[in-house]
């Protein structure tokens, strides 16, 4: 049993001396407390990949909605103007819908697409007007021109949301006849006041932000 015991021991010994050199501190080891310094590595932690905010400015946009849209202007159907710190895009319902009718006509929807793809990702606000002329309506679906007007800017407002339009960015309202842009005792002038004005404007500081409110889960509850 000595013989045995003093075999081990030796064995232990040298076992013990070997995990003691692997493990020595060395001078840039500074796990061990020395003053060296943890070299880093290239491929190491792979880098962030940050968010890729769009830089256009409204001056751009307006220039972008005017080349991509220089046939309707020239047919008159659309037209485009900067007001001070917005861009707005009015829409005539020539172009857009029936005669009273919020509907979508076949035209619309190619102008609306590109639409989405100049306005989609970036930080503006975003409202979509509907307005009428001041001819009394009354329909089974529509009960006067405030209704006519909300439900034509809800097909465009819920239209562009399909295409990639934040819905935090955007309101959709309605002001029937109450803000015309032409004389309404002429043909011409109340086909102007019949439109869908889109403008684009800076992001206020007053719009309601959505932190802290309960979202829906994958089954909507």
């Amino acid at each position: 049993m000595y013989v045995v015991s003093q075999v081990d021991e030796s064995k232990y010994k040298k076992v013990s001396e070997a995990f003691s050199d692997y493990f020595k501190s060395t001078k840039e080891q500074v796990l061990q407390g020395s003053g060296g310094v943890l070299k880093g590595h290239k491929q190491g932690l792979p880098e962030p990949i940050m968010p890729n905010p769009s830089n256009k400015t409204l001056e751009k946009i307006q220039t972008e909605a005017e080349t991509a849209f220089q046939e309707y202007i020239s047919k008159g159907t659309l037209s485009i103007k900067k007001k001070n710190d917005e861009v707005i895009l009015t829409l005539s319902e020539k172009l857009m819908f029936p005669s009273g009718k919020a509907d979508m006509q076949l035209a619309a929807y190619p102008v609306l697409d590109t639409v989405a793809a100049i306005l989609t990702g970036i930080p503006f606000q975003l409202s979509i007007d509907g307005h009428t002329d001041d001819a009394p309506i009354r329909t089974y679906r529509f009960e006067s021109n405030w209704h006519l007007s909300i439900a034509r800017a809800m097909s465009v407002g819920y239209y562009l949301i399909q295409r990639g339009i934040t819905e935090h960015n955007l309101m959709i309202r309605g002001f029937g006849s109450q803000r015309p842009v032409s004389d309404n005792t002429t043909e011409e002038g109340r086909a102007k006041n019949r439109r869908v004005d889109i403008t684009i404007s800076r992001m206020s500081h007053d719009v309601p932000i959505t932190e802290g409110y309960n979202k829906p889960d994958s089954t909507g509850k």
